[in-house]
């Protein structure tokens, strides 16, 4: 049996004992209570175990082994350096809140400096490694998007909705995040030095990533916004994200 076949063979059989108890938690877990108080006292206990039972079926049942398959890194598709039109901001028209697009966006290692993108939709779109220095993203759309080890420096993100985007390793010193929505993105080994976070809506765990980064320093030399008070890394260092 190949590989594949046996790891979603054992997948699934480590299922089954999660299932078997939760049908046996089904049948029991909502029978009424009657008799005397001891009767239903052993009941109670009765439902009480099979619950913790049901619990840690399912915790053993969804261990890292097998839920592996959603750690995969993507497989991106190969460049297609010999298309001229590759590396243009192009809005999409279709379902822009799941990232969907017509044709994937393909901008990686495009050298597009100074170039404006205001009002663009590039959900989903892959920007790895691309040269974005000083583009304006104002009022755009970046749901989903992929731009590890992108230079943004300089970029200007004001209003855009960055929702969910992979920025790992990514350069974003000077850059302007005013007003933009910036939740569950992963801003691991940014630098983010001068970069202006005024009421960017970000998670707690951005929060936590941005302010321990040695690079949460400095002023926005366009907006003089203080780098790390515009985060709110002084409310973090008081202990109100901590809760």
């Amino acid at each position: 049996m190949a590989a594949g076949g046996r790891w979603s063979m054992r997948r699934h059989l480590r299922l089954i004992p999660a299932a078997l108890a939760a049908l046996a938690f089904r049948s029991f877990a909502f029978l009424q209570v009657f008799g005397s108080s001891d009767q239903s006292a052993r009941l109670v206990q009765r439902r009480n175990l099979l619950t913790g039972i049901v619990g840690a079926l399912s915790l053993e049942a969804f261990t890292p082994e097998s839920n592996a398959y959603m750690q995969r890194k993507v497989a991106y598709p190969p460049i297609n350096k010999e298309d001229p039109n590759r590396c243009q901001w192009r809005s999409s028209n279709i379902a822009q809140a799941n990232a969907q697009r017509e044709k994937l966006q393909d901008l990686r290692e495009c050298k597009m400096a100074g170039t404006n993108a205001d009002d663009k939709d590039i959900a989903g779109a892959l920007l790895n490694k691309g040269d974005f220095t000083k583009v304006s993203f104002k009022n755009g759309i970046m749901t989903k998007a992929v731009a590890e080890e992108s230079n943004f420096e300089g970029a200007d993100f004001t209003n855009v909705v960055a929702d969910r985007v992979e920025f790992k390793n990514a350069n974003f010193k000077d850059a302007i995040f005013k007003n933009a929505l910036l939740t569950s993105s992963d801003f691991t080994g940014v630098n983010v030095e001068n970069a202006d976070f005024t009421d960017a809506f970000l998670d707690i765990q951005s929060v936590k990533i941005l302010c321990n980064n040695p690079t949460m320093k400095g002023k926005n030399p366009v907006t003089g916004a203080d780098t790390y008070l515009s985060a709110g890394c002084d409310i973090a260092d008081a202990g109100q994200y901590n809760r």
